[in-house]
């Protein structure tokens, strides 16, 4: 028995109240942990020293009583945060990555517009790609962008090695908002408490499943062992073999003929292994270490089309180090944390041209945070201040043939559209939140984001020229003023000459160029010419981002709340150093070095319910609900526009800023209530979102080939409606668990503008999920996927890429 705390204290003042006289010691491990013994005589004989117990609470919890799993610390957050728990992911039937068990956050979906793609390309409140939703694994960012018909931004994991996903979807006040507009998707990877079973210094978990519809093999081992009571290592495989799926069977969709064939996606078949490697060290009782590295390989193909099979290969390194400083001072609560990601993507386009058919594309990110939390007692109530920096550079590098002519490099097309730069990001911030008898929170926040980007790239033209008579392969303007020269010609744009070189300028449409070789090429005829201008690109800029929440408790149960926020988001190496062109169309795209960055401003209105006993003794209730809308000034998208040094006869594909404003508004919903044997939960979205739709040319006065106020390319606008209704029973003494999920997203926009507007029809499909406990250390999992065979195609992807149909699965999980 303890004795009753009632009131607001910090956390060690309440368990102190709490253990008095009690005979139970404690004392503080890192972050959210308290560590328990017993005062007594140690060498009595009627006393047992028991293992230290570990009460993990906050963000260290992997579970809770929310929906699917979600802890309570979601629920106490006056913020717009969602979490996947481990429970969430491995009731999945038939993930076939990690994307698929991201559909049912609220707000989030994920992009499957390149569906084959072993990479998650997450969709938060609509936007996504090029860092405008941040994505990390354990705090180290995942910035790998390759542009193509689908999501740019790719993050690899394996669901084997997924403890919880985090998810942000306003503006981040710390770690992590650095250059983003709107959010933060991390991936945090299991620990060695999360594998060991209590009482256990050695121990793992081995688990394994097939299925039908190409579900060929998932498979995974982890492995624990504490070396001491200060030093852990764990280590673990992850193994997917996935083949060329079936579509449904159900619904009036007509199958592609270009990439479905006897109604399998064609190329959709992948082989990935995942490592990771971890280690826990608690240098002192106050300072402790994890550092981490997970490795994932991944082969496969794309493309789709039966005969231009393009075959790739992924391979991602994250490495971080987190150290977590936490003594008895109430004034430090310090994390230090260093992280490099590595990402490769090698392509092979057997287009039965070896010179023009293997190329590499590559990001290598490295960085590091430090921050602290200060707690003070005042009069007015509890004041803590969370304060730090972070900061991060990017480098992109994309290598493919050699040229195979002096003049023309046909690789540049592919090695233009991922090109080469760096880009370098620092953040500083700072957060005041006051607490007031435990019914009032305060917070106000302020961050200033600093970026530079610089690279070098060419812009390309291919013009056909009329050839004189005695036509030249090379010409050259002598001066580049139009001033004659003895020695040479003027020539007329038609190609007439006129050879008297001392004869004055004839005027506009005339040009002075002189022979520079002794070849003659098709007189009389036409002839391409090739024009190369080197573009350098040098940018830098920042902004200070203030935010400020209000949350009230009523009553215990209740918290509604209100925040405001800015973002900033400075352009990606694509955006600013973007050229090439789409392999077989060249020399379509342009770099724009003036581009700027990207600016949000953002209301929530939600509100936190959490409640036991609401019907019986045992039940409990969980909601989260947020109402909100941004604002997006100087929105990056993709449009035609000039490229003056070129001229107006020769439009580009390049990045612009749309005018206007960009607004997003929204309402997202997650609710469960679990009374024990049976349980309902679900998620709700409605998303509204009106794009600014014009842009500015450069220079509009003059020219001509060009509206001045042309549509935007294609923009993923997100489904007006989703929802997920989770519901089941757990039976003999919840070792059998039955569950049903259904899932709804109402038809979808997935792409418009210039380069594409189509619809995606709406779709309903079942889910049909449970587990069986056969012993403590063994678990049956089974599941049907798609139960009802739809046809349809995934929200945010294209009719080229149908979702699989009914898939049937089973695992089975072993701890020892």
């Amino acid at each position: 028995m303890t004795n009753a705390v009632r009131g607001s204290y910090p956390a060690e003042e309440a368990l102190r109240i709490m253990l008095k006289g009690t005979g139970v010691t404690y004392r503080f491990g890192q972050a959210g942990e308290a560590i328990l013994g017993s005062s007594g005589d140690q060498d009595a004989a009627d006393e047992t020293t028991l293992r230290p117990i570990i009460l993990k609470t906050g963000r260290n919890a992997n579970t809770g009583p929310g929906y699917q799993g979600t802890p309570d610390w979601v629920y106490e957050e006056p913020a717009s945060v969602s979490v996947v728990s481990r429970e969430a992911i491995e009731s999945n039937p038939a993930a076939r990555s990690a994307a698929d068990t991201l559909d049912s956050v609220p707000g989030l979906i994920t992009n499957r517009a390149e569906g084959q793609k072993p990479g998650i390309s997450v969709n938060v409140r609509g936007l996504q790609d090029m860092g405008r939703v941040t994505t990390s694994i354990d705090g180290a960012r995942q910035n790998f962008q390759r542009s193509g018909h689908g999501g740019y931004q790719q993050t690899f994991v394996d669901t084997a090695f997924i403890r919880a996903i985090e998810v942000e979807k306003g503006a981040v006040r710390g770690v992590g908002g650095a250059g983003s507009l709107g959010g933060l998707v991390d991936f945090r990877s299991v620990s060695v408490d999360d594998i060991l079973e209590t009482g256990k210094d050695m121990g793992g978990e081995i688990e394994g499943g097939t299925g039908t519809n190409a579900y060929n093999f998932v498979g995974s081992a982890i492995g624990a062992i504490r070396l001491s009571e200060d030093f852990s290592l764990l280590g673990g495989i992850a193994v997917r073999n996935i083949g060329d799926y079936k579509i449904g069977t159900r619904g009036a969709l007509a199958p592609p003929d270009l990439t479905v064939r006897n109604d399998s996606v064609l190329f959709s078949r992948r082989e990935v292994v995942n490592t990771l490697l971890k280690a826990e060290w608690d240098v002192t009782d106050d300072l402790n270490f994890v550092g981490t590295w997970m490795h994932f390989d991944s082969t496969g193909a794309s493309g789709g089309y039966a005969t231009l099979p393009n075959e790739q290969d992924y391979v991602n390194d994250t490495l971080t180090g987190t150290f977590v400083y936490d003594p008895e001072s109430e004034l430090v609560d310090a994390k230090l944390r260093v992280w490099y990601n590595d990402t490769g993507n090698d392509e092979k386009r057997d287009y039965g041209n070896p010179q023009t058919d293997n190329y590499s594309y590559g990001m290598k990110s490295f960085g590091g945070s430090i921050e602290n939390t200060s707690r003070f007692s005042l009069s007015v109530g509890d004041l803590s201040l969370h304060y730090g920096v972070e900061g991060y550079q990017d480098t992109g590098d994309t290598s493919g043939p050699s040229p195979v002519a002096a003049a023309f490099d046909p690789a540049w097309g592919l090695r233009g559209a991922n090109p080469p730069g760096k880009r370098w990001m620092m953040s500083g911030f700072a957060s005041a939140t006051l607490q007031h008898d435990n019914w009032l929170t305060l917070t106000g926040g302020l961050r200033y984001d600093h970026y530079r980007l610089w690279g070098s790239t060419v812009v390309l033209n291919e013009r056909r020229v009329t050839t004189p008579p005695n036509n030249c392969l090379q010409w050259q303007d002598i001066d580049g003023n139009g001033t004659p020269d003895p020695n040479g010609v003027w020539a007329n744009a038609d190609g007439s000459i006129i050879l008297d070189g001392s004869a004055p300028n004839p005027g506009p449409g005339f040009d002075f160029y002189t022979p520079t070789c002794d070849q003659w090429q098709n007189p009389g005829g036409t002839q391409t010419v090739y024009d190369s201008l080197a573009v350098d690109v040098d940018q830098s800029g920042g902004a200070w981002l203030p935010s400020a929440t209000v949350a009230v408790k009523p009553f215990e149960w209740l918290q509604p709340f209100v925040s405001y926020s800015r973002s900033y988001r400075p352009p990606a190496v694509f955006e600013a150093l973007l050229s090439g062109g789409h392999p077989n169309l060249p020399f379509e795209n342009a770099p724009n070095p003036d581009i700027r960055p990207e600016r949000g401003e953002t209301w929530e209105f939600g509100v936190n319910v959490s409640q036991n006993g609401v019907l019986t003794p045992d039940d409990s209730f969980r909601m989260k609900a947020v109402y909100f809308r941004r604002n997006i000034k100087d929105y990056i998208s993709l449009g035609y526009n000039w490229y003056e040094p070129i001229g107006r006869d020769q439009s580009y594909l390049t990045s612009v800023n749309l005018d206007g404003i960009t607004k997003m508004r929204g309402i997202e919903i997650e609710a469960s209530y679990d009374v024990g044997y049976a349980y309902i939960g679900g998620s709700y979205t409605h998303t509204e979102t009106d794009w600014a739709d014009t842009y500015t040319p450069i220079e509009q006065s003059g020219g001509s080939g060009i509206d001045t106020t042309p549509d935007p390319t294609v923009l993923y606008r997100p489904p007006k409606e989703k929802f997920t209704l989770d519901f089941g029973t757990r039976l003999f003494e919840e070792r059998l668990v039955l569950g049903v999920r259904v899932n709804h997203v109402s038809e979808t926009e997935a792409g418009f503008g210039q380069l594409g507007n189509y619809m995606n029809p709406a779709y309903t499909t079942y889910d049909l999920y449970g587990s069986f406990d056969v012993t403590p250390q063994a678990k049956l999992r089974f599941g049907v996927a798609n139960l009802t065979d739809e046809r349809y195609v995934p929200s945010l992807g294209i009719s080229s890429y149908p979702a699989p149909g009914r898939t049937y699965t089973a695992s089975l999980k072993m701890k020892f």
